[in-house]
C-alpha cells in the first residue's frame, strides 16, 4: 500500500473522531432543564463543565485534523501533481493547491482562515477564542471531508 492511501486512511479515521466529538458537544447543549437535573442530583453530571471539557477535546482534535490535512494535500501535491513546493508549512501548501486547481478560490480562503483558527487555539487561550473556534469547526470538518474524500488516492 502507497503511503498516500496510508495517510488517507489516517486522516479519514481523526475526522471520523472529530465528527464524534462535534456530535458530541451538540448533545450537551441540547440537555433539557429536566435532564439536567437529574444527572446533577447524583453528582453524574455538570453541565458547563461537561460543556467545556468537550469543547477543548474538540478543538484538540481539530488541531491535529488540521495538520494532517495540510500534510495530506503536500503529499497529494507532491505525489500526484509532481508539483515541488519551495516553502512547506501549511499557507504555501494551501496556495499551491488552489494554484493547481485543487481547491476552489472560497474553499482556499476558509482554509487559510482554518489555519489562522487552529493556530490561535494553540497558542493564546482564552475561553472566549474558544467558544468562537468552536462554532466554526462543523464547517472545517465538512471541507476537510470534501477534499479527503474528493483526493482519495485510487492505489
Amino acid at each position: 500500500m502507497g503511503k498516500l492511501k496510508l495517510k488517507h486512511e489516517q486522516i479519514l479515521k481523526v475526522l471520523d473522531r472529530l465528527h464524534e466529538s462535534i456530535l458530541d458537544l451538540k448533545e450537551i447543549k441540547k440537555l433539557t432543564k429536566e435532564q439536567l437535573t437529574i444527572l446533577e442530583q447524583f453528582n453524574f453530571f455538570e453541565k458547563e463543565k461537561a460543556y467545556r471539557t468537550q469543547r477543548d477535546s474538540t478543538i484538540q482534535r481539530f488541531e491535529f485534523c488540521t495538520d494532517l490535512f495540510w500534510k495530506y494535500l503536500k503529499r497529494h501535491l507532491t505525489e500526484k501533481t509532481k508539483l515541488l513546493l519551495e516553502a512547506g508549512g501549511p499557507a504555501p501548501v494551501i496556495r499551491s493547491a488552489h494554484k493547481v486547481k485543487l481547491l476552489t478560490e472560497k474553499d482556499t480562503e476558509k482554509i487559510l482562515q482554518m489555519i489562522k483558527d487552529r493556530n490561535m487555539s494553540s497558542h493564546i487561550y482564552k475561553e472566549e477564542t474558544a467558544d468562537q473556534i468552536v462554532t466554526n469547526i462543523p464547517i472545517y470538518y465538512e471541507l476537510m471531508k470534501k477534499y479527503i474524500d474528493k483526493l482519495k488516492p485510487l492505489d
